[in-house]
């Protein structure tokens, strides 16, 4: 009887963590957007908070650089010994990661990391990324009580502005908590806070993938 028990705990544990093994959490104001009160959600884009310009039309633009991703000094405030090289490793591979996934979903002629693309040139973007959080939580919290203890936090912000004004037509905010789960990831994952980290990472920038293609698709906001 205390085997079934034990069993049926652990089902509805793996249960709650398949339904959302990440926690997605409205983005602490660190005063790098513009403004964060007009951040809202968009349907069908998995980004927590988004901001469009309603004029901004995407489809006028034919190249677009991605920034090296900036890293708030107080993001690693938490594990700085750890959170520093977790921030600096995961910054890179997100810009790269951005750059392959936005090339393949032909939104623009150019899509680059290469600073050739950062000149005052007409119909040119530059997406600026910013870590504002990178807390490794605490894996042994993680690994032995579970349900969200210990979690790891990432908070990632964006904008979108064009090269030659310099007006600024998107800005975004990500704020996403993993409790990670020795049931379903096993101990060794749910210990790693960088791989969790990135997971949460990869998400969000599904959801800027997202984002970019429904401005393609629907066209300014003024036009919907």
């Amino acid at each position: 009887m205390w085997r079934n028990f034990l069993k049926l705990v652990a089902a509805l544990a793996a249960a709650v963590v398949c339904a959302s093994p990440a926690t997605a959490a409205k983005a602490h104001k660190t005063g790098w957007l513009q403004d964060y009160h007009r951040l809202g959600h968009i349907g069908g884009v998995p980004l927590e908070q988004v901001w469009l310009h309603p004029e901004f039309d995407i489809r006028e633009y034919r190249s677009l650089y991605i920034a090296p991703v900036e890293i708030d000094c107080v993001a690693y405030r938490r594990h700085p010994d750890i959170d520093r090289g977790n921030a600096q490793r995961l910054g890179a591979a997100i810009r790269a990661h951005l750059e392959q996934q936005l090339k393949g979903a032909g939104i623009f002629a150019f899509v680059s990391t290469d600073p050739y693309f950062m000149t005052a040139r007409h119909q040119a973007l530059t997406l600026q990324l910013r870590l504002t959080e990178m807390n490794s939580g605490n894996p042994d919290a993680r690994a032995l009580i579970g349900f969200g203890a210990g979690a790891t936090e990432v908070q990632l912000e964006g904008k979108l502005y064009d090269n030659k004004t310099k007006r600024t037509f998107v800005e975004f905010a990500d704020r996403r908590l993993h409790p990670g789960s020795s049931l379903l990831f096993g101990r060794s994952a749910t210990c790693d806070s960088e791989y969790l980290m990135g997971v949460d990472l990869k998400g969000i920038m599904r959801g800027v993938v997202k984002l970019f293609i429904y401005m393609r698709e629907e066209g300014p906001l003024r036009e919907q």
